[in-house]
């Protein structure tokens, strides 16, 4: 009796779980597509509660009733894409990683599931992301110089301003990569606090996410980069566009991580002198949106990666 007893409670709140994200599946494929990003939170809470078997057959039950009810191909997409990051996150929250290394991996999971999904994509079905922007880019492109022109900009005007968003739409294509990294700690970060949120609230402990004040890079993080730029430099013999992508997506990676330290930086001073919260959020919104604030922001944590004026590495040495 005590061992059927065991079964029914996961059976149950698996069901339950199931039930409740095959109804946001649906609604965020048919309304709100972006939120889909939010797809694993239940598999994690449950698989972390009774164990990674449980939330990966939740989560490819879960997939395939969506495919039933919606579409085939989404089945594939969400095991394809989804799958590696909710296992990646069960395990390491079971064993009890350090957040910012659950962070690491889970996005590095997720960064390689897009990768294979891309590759799927373009082997199976001849349907290659990149053409697909590169095409959407030109009919925004054609739609954004008939609206000039119909303002009745003069001619250099609106051939000035094709050539600037041509190079923007290319730029954009060429960090690409550093896009979808980028997106994989976004969606990464988010599925981790929310489950670690509600997690918390079912009385389960599970180690929270430092605040942005303790940040800061690794203590190899210049070594590693370095170490980066020098491969990158070597493939330029081989081939010299591949050099210029690598090269181009390293410079927009480590820009990254120099904003988040300098933002680190700037939020733990304004903790120092005791600034409230609302000041806080304020003035981190303010030095993202504003550029120039940004550039003395990046400024501030590449000298952060170098001096350590907060004394954190310091610290973790101790």
């Amino acid at each position: 009796m005590n061992e059927e007893n065991k079964w029914v409670q996961p059976v149950i709140e698996g069901a339950g779980v199931i039930a409740l994200t095959v109804l946001f599946g649906f609604f965020t494929f048919s309304y709100l597509p972006f939120l889909i990003i939010l797809y694993p939170l239940g598999f994690i809470i449950y698989g972390v509660k009774y164990g990674v078997n449980y939330g990966v057959i939740a989560s490819l039950l879960t997939a395939f009733i969506l495919g039933i009810i919606e579409n085939i191909t989404n089945t594939y997409v969400l095991i394809i894409l989804f799958t590696p990051l909710i296992i990646t996150m069960i395990y390491s929250m079971k064993k009890r990683r350090r957040p910012l290394e659950i962070l690491l991996t889970s996005s590095l999971a997720f960064f390689a599931s897009t990768l294979i999904l891309f590759f799927l994509a373009d082997s199976l079905r001849g349907l290659s992301i990149v053409n697909e922007l590169e095409e959407s880019f030109k009919e925004a492109l054609f739609l954004q110089v008939d609206m000039l022109k119909q303002m009745g900009l003069s001619n250099y005007e609106v051939d000035r301003t094709r050539l600037l968003l041509q190079d923007a739409y290319k730029y954009i294509i060429l960090i690409l990569p550093s896009i979808l990294i980028i997106l994989a700690l976004v969606i990464s970060y988010l599925n981790y606090i929310i489950s670690v949120y509600l997690l918390r609230t079912l009385g389960i402990g599970v180690l929270a996410m430092p605040w942005l004040h303790k940040f800061s890079a690794p203590n190899n993080f210049a070594l590693g980069a370095l170490v980066m730029f020098l491969g990158a430099f070597l493939m330029r013999g081989i081939d010299a566009k591949y050099y210029e992508t690598i090269s181009i997506n390293l410079i927009v990676l480590i820009g990254l991580v120099f904003i988040l330290q300098g933002l680190a930086v700037v939020d733990f001073y304004l903790i120092k002198w005791k600034q409230n919260k609302f000041t806080r959020f304020l003035t981190l919104v303010l030095s993202i949106i504003l550029t120039p604030v940004l550039t003395v922001v990046s400024l501030i944590g590449g000298i952060d990666l170098v001096f350590d004026f907060r004394k954190i590495r310091r610290r973790k040495i101790k």
